[in-house]
């Protein structure tokens, strides 16, 4: 649904790549000149990825073919005159970027907020994954998606121009309490103080 992946650009999160799952500390911090992330603080997650490109990490959930991830990226986001053309571009690479083979969209809200200081596109959706690849074929899944986009207030002009929060949740029903889960995974990704 929100899979906001635009165009990658190489960024230094961490030093040293890693693409061997491994299991988490619940919390575990990365701390990095770009971002500091803090893996989700529960228990069960795995860290997929990490590359100067970004961190995704991954969870089953209790029931089968149940599944939760949470992932940073960086992401390239050209200039925008004011707030409203920042959400329309953070909205246009969204779409651009969601196969409408594979989800069906049920709803997306995009909402401007600059309370960490910076400019930020917070965008919730909820759409039908109907190519979800389970144990048992292939099968229509909910996703549930809560993530932030924003501009790098220290990073502007060098390549890296903005990075992505996302937390969701893949399912046959919805997780009702997806939201506390995401805010708090999206509140452990920090920009460092200098």
């Amino acid at each position: 649904m929100t899979k906001f992946i635009a165009a990658l650009f190489g960024i230094a999160v961490l030093s040293a790549c890693q693409t061997t799952p491994r299991t988490l500390t619940p919390g575990e911090l990365f701390p990095g000149k770009v971002l500091n992330i803090q893996a989700p603080n529960s228990e069960g997650w795995m860290q997929m990825h990490s590359s100067n490109q970004g961190m995704i990490f991954v969870r089953r959930g209790a029931s089968p073919n149940e599944s939760y991830a949470a992932r940073v990226f960086a992401v390239a986001l050209p200039q925008s005159q004011d707030r409203d053309e920042f959400v329309a571009l953070v909205k246009q690479r969204n779409q651009e970027n969601t196969s409408p083979e594979r989800f069906s969209s049920i709803e997306v809200n995009y909402e401007y907020t600059d309370k960490r200081g910076y400019p930020c596109v917070s965008i919730k959706g909820v759409a039908d994954d109907t190519m979800a690849k389970t144990s048992s074929g292939q099968q229509v899944l909910k996703l549930q998606t809560n993530s932030l986009v924003c501009r790098h207030p220290g990073q502007q002009g060098k390549g890296f121009e903005g990075f992505g929060i996302e937390f969701s949740h893949r399912g046959s029903t919805l997780d009702e309490a997806l939201d506390i889960q995401a805010e708090a995974f999206i509140e452990g990704v920090q920009v460092p103080e200098k």
